[in-house]
């Protein structure tokens, strides 16, 4: 099989592979590790956390939250957090989307993991599952001075655009996620799987994404 023949499947990460967003958790696990970093974002809260919800002011959010997180740290040490973090984050695997993407490794296709969660963790996070060898696409930072600013995004229809700046031909063969703000992700697919969806969102998705949507849950889960 040649490369411009592979098959390609595309992974989320957050609730897909892992359950839980991750640079979220991360990201408060840094601002509580230290009691000023904890007082400071508890103060600015009111403030930062109704913008997380509002499109325009996502990126003003984040921003504040990630920089009273990592300020004063080096990138060096910014990524060994992360490491230290994945390490036990990668504990909530969601195995049905594990198995599924072992299969498609086995069977030669093109694995990619599409991920708003940004690099170092989303990387650190993979090699703890044993995908260190998968092509991952995260957002990405930048060190600053005086700590990480986010840079290049990974959420929504910039997913689609990621996979098209490295150098994947769209439709790509199989999406697998969890979350409605992946809709152009899905729409980009031959053949579309949700992992263990919850009923509204199940509802919304096939109502907004055209043709099949397979559902895949944990044995457990499974009805």
């Amino acid at each position: 099989m040649t490369a411009s023949t592979r098959r390609v499947a595309v992974f989320d990460l957050d609730d897909t592979l892992v359950r839980g967003d991750s640079f979220a958790q991360f990201t408060r696990h840094l601002l509580f590790r230290q009691r000023w970093r904890a007082g400071v974002s508890l103060v600015l809260a009111p403030l930062l956390a109704p913008m997380l919800f509002l499109s325009p002011t996502r990126r003003v959010a984040i921003t504040g939250f990630l920089w009273l997180a990592s300020a004063g740290l080096s990138e060096a040490q910014f990524t060994a957090l992360a490491e230290q973090f994945a390490a036990t984050h990668a504990q909530k695997r969601i195995t049905v989307a594990l198995d599924r993407l072992q299969q498609h490794l086995a069977a030669g296709d093109r694995v990619i993991i599409v991920t708003a969660c940004a690099d170092p963790l989303a990387t650190a996070i993979c090699a703890e599952l044993g995908l260190s060898k998968v092509e991952v696409i995260a957002a990405r930072l930048r060190a600053g001075r005086t700590g990480m600013w986010p840079v290049v995004g990974c959420q929504g229809p910039q997913k689609v655009q990621r996979l098209r700046d490295a150098g994947v031909t769209l439709p790509i063969d199989f999406a697998y996620t969890d979350s409605l703000s992946d809709l152009p992700l899905l729409r980009a697919a031959t053949r579309r799987y949700l992992i263990e969806p919850s009923a509204q969102d199940l509802a919304r998705l096939q109502a907004a994404s055209p043709g099949a949507v397979t559902v895949l849950r944990t044995s457990a889960e499974r009805r």
